[in-house]
């Protein structure tokens, strides 16, 4: 069997797999951000297990449900059984079969046929999907019962691990804040999503949660990163999965301007945590501690400078927090006993601590030099530990 370690705070979660394309996925899915690697020594595996079985004649066959629900965009059905294990397969064909046991933390994911690699290369098995995303929920679940809320923050943590934290909702300026932070010598913990938790000793710590970044084609060129993102592309590196291929055709070709889909939504693109490193020279955190609050804001006008609004005062909300609900994560098999947004007092907890950090509101432009600008000015300011001479590469 190939197994695989994926560690983000005190926990562990094991993978392990009868192919090596579910735990290959898993490492590129999770990478540094939750350390995985293969497990070390020989001891008992503690804490949640996902055992795959690809081509497993012994998997169960599909039968009726009394519950059914979409997960990640996957028709499922589920049954929770009186003794408190959970049983499911997907809707759709060649099946795959669930069969979770709470007492031991075990979930195990088979399909009786062999799923063979997608075609297109880059692409995992459903197997190695499912494998990733309920391994990602298992460890979810583990963390949110040691205290962590899972918040709409990017965070970008600097020398001596103090950390500025961008909430807000999609489309405020997250990302854009994170990024450019990210280019002035901080080390990206999150450009979306991150866990947070008060320390004993007052602070509040902070954990990643592996994501693809999804980063409009406008701010890849403001950060002058589209260049090297055409260079890997052209050179036969696969794109990721999920990544519109209009967005990778724009790439591939040079052209750098929003795209917008019929729908109206923009169309951007979807970059692995580890092309973020190689492909742009970003460094990575897995740990941080919030030292303040950014609430930024995109103007419309193209012309408006970036600047600290200091007549937009703002307090941070309940809204702040991420259910698996929203992210169509639906917790299946019970993995935090109706707790997936965290524990109400965990949640105050994390509120009342941002509420108290210091806040600076902040009107985002389509300038990124005036935005650079603007966010070195605050570093220096908000994180006083960090040497402005630091901030800017040479």
């Amino acid at each position: 069997m190939n197994a695989l370690s994926l560690t983000a705070g005190q926990r562990v979660v094991t993978i392990h797999s009868n192919t090596p394309g579910v735990t290959d996925w898993a490492t590129r899915y999770f990478g540094r951000y939750w350390k995985a690697s293969p497990p070390e020594g020989s001891t008992a595996v503690t804490g949640p297990v996902v055992t795959v079985h690809d081509g497993d004649h012994r998997a169960p066959v599909a039968g009726s449900h009394t519950q059914h629900a979409v997960f990640a965009r996957e028709p499922i059905g589920y049954t929770r059984h009186p003794d408190g294990t959970v049983s499911a397969h997907t809707l759709s064909d060649p099946p795959l079969a669930f069969q979770y046991a709470p007492a031991e933390q075990h979930l195990r994911i088979s399909s009786q046929r062999a799923l063979q690699p997608e075609a297109s290369p880059g692409r995992p098995t459903r197997l190695a999907t499912a494998a990733t995303r309920f391994a990602r929920e298992m460890m979810r679940a583990r963390l949110i019962a040691d205290g962590w809320v899972l918040l709409h923050a990017s965070a970008a943590v600097f020398p001596g691990g103090r950390a500025l934290l961008a909430l807000g909702d999609s489309g405020a300026g997250k990302t854009t804040t994170a990024l450019t932070l990210a280019s002035i010598d901080a080390a990206l913990l999150a450009n979306d999503c991150c866990f947070a938790r008060p320390n004993t000793n007052g602070t509040l710590d902070l954990l990643p949660w592996p994501a693809a970044a999804a980063v409009g084609l406008g701010l890849l060129h403001a950060l002058t990163f589209t260049e090297s993102a055409r260079t890997h592309l052209q050179t036969g590196e696969p794109p990721h999965p999920t990544q519109d291929r209009r967005v990778t055709d724009a790439l591939t070709t040079g052209l750098d301007g929003a795209l917008v889909s019929a729908s109206g939504r923009e169309l951007k693109a979807h970059i692995w945590p580890d092309q973020l490193t190689r492909w742009f020279g970003l460094s990575l955190a897995t740990t941080g501690t919030a030292a303040a609050v950014l609430l930024p804001r995109v103007t419309p006008s193209l012309g408006a400078p970036g600047h600290a609004n200091e007549d937009r005062r703002l307090e941070v909300t309940s809204s702040v927090f991420v259910t698996s609900d929203e992210e169509r994560y639906p917790d299946l098999f019970g993995f935090t006993e109706g707790n997936n947004a965290g524990t109400p007092r965990a949640r105050a907890e994390v509120l009342d601590h941002l509420n108290r950090l210091p806040r600076q509101t902040i009107d985002l432009s389509h300038d990124q030099a005036a935005n650079t600008r603007l966010l070195t000015a605050l570093t220096a300011s908000l994180v006083p530990a960090v040497s402005p001479s630091l901030l800017l590469k040479s």
